[in-house]
């Protein structure tokens, strides 16, 4: 086996869980050695740092959430359709990543001038296109201003990877009346 063998996988989804849980800032490599039952030194030898892993972690999945909102859009074929599918992706992912939340959240407790903030930041961006780009595409944002689309875009992240998403409402509901208001918001 190599250095990227199942120890880093399950380093990497329990760091990614506690990032979720307590936040970047509020999660030590002590904690994530712990929860994966191997000792602080054995953690250092597949990451040189918590920074190290978080970017690993955030490139990682950003690489199949790209993956997946190509996917789904790719076979679209109506506005709605097409909105419907970014939604419903971004929900499905945030349930199945949910450490991806460091993307709207990561600020807190932190230093903006660090430099995992800045790569977070920089991620966010590279986000925040990846939705633009399907949605410049729908009929109905042609029409409407490239500010209109940055914001819609923004909006569209912010409320999927923020607290505030019901938890009793199934994805596909959910995207479903996201799609609708979206589309008839004027």
């Amino acid at each position: 086996m190599t250095k990227t063998s199942g120890t880093e996988a399950k380093i990497l989804a329990t760091a990614g869980r506690l990032f979720a849980e307590r936040g970047y800032f509020g999660t030590s490599m002590s904690d994530i050695a712990h929860e994966v039952g191997i000792g602080k030194s054995a953690l250092y030898y597949y990451f040189e740092s918590k920074e190290d892993l978080c970017k690993k972690l955030m490139r990682k999945n950003l690489s199949i959430l790209k993956k997946d909102l190509r996917q789904a859009v790719k076979g679209s074929v109506t506005p709605f359709d097409t909105l419907f599918q970014i939604i419903l992706v971004l929900l499905e992912f945030r349930i199945k990543h949910p450490e991806i939340n460091l993307l709207t959240s990561f600020t807190e407790g932190g230093n903006e001038k660090e430099p995992i903030s800045q790569y977070i930041a920089k991620k966010r961006v590279s986000v925040l296109k990846l939705i633009r780009e399907p949605i410049e595409e729908i009929d109905l944002t042609k029409r409407r201003s490239c500010k209109f689309r940055n914001v819609f875009s923004a909006s569209l992240l912010g409320f999927i990877f923020g607290p505030f998403v019901p938890k009793e409402m199934s994805s596909k509901e959910l995207a479903r009346q996201l799609t609708r208001y979206s589309l008839t918001v004027k």
